[in-house]
C-alpha cells in the first residue's frame, strides 16, 4: 500500500512540472517531458516489484 501512495505522489509531481513547464516553455516540451517520466517511473516500479518478489523467493527458500 505505501508504494502506492508514493506512486501517487510522484505522479501529482509530474502533473505540477508539467503545468509549470507547459506555461513557462511549451506544451510540446511538457508533453516530451511527461512521457519520459511518466516511462520511467512505471519501469521503476515494474523492477521492483520483480527485485521484491526475487529476494522474497530466496529468503522462502533459505527458510526450508
Amino acid at each position: 500500500m505505501k508504494k502506492a501512495f508514493i506512486a501517487v505522489a510522484v505522479m501529482l509531481g509530474i502533473i505540477a512540472v508539467r503545468m509549470i513547464l507547459s506555461a513557462a516553455l511549451s506544451e510540446q516540451v511538457a508533453e516530451v517531458f511527461t512521457r519520459v517520466s511518466v516511462g520511467a517511473l512505471f519501469f521503476y516500479f515494474v523492477l521492483s516489484i520483480s527485485k521484491n518478489r526475487r529476494s522474497t523467493q530466496k529468503a522462502e527458500n533459505y527458510m526450508q
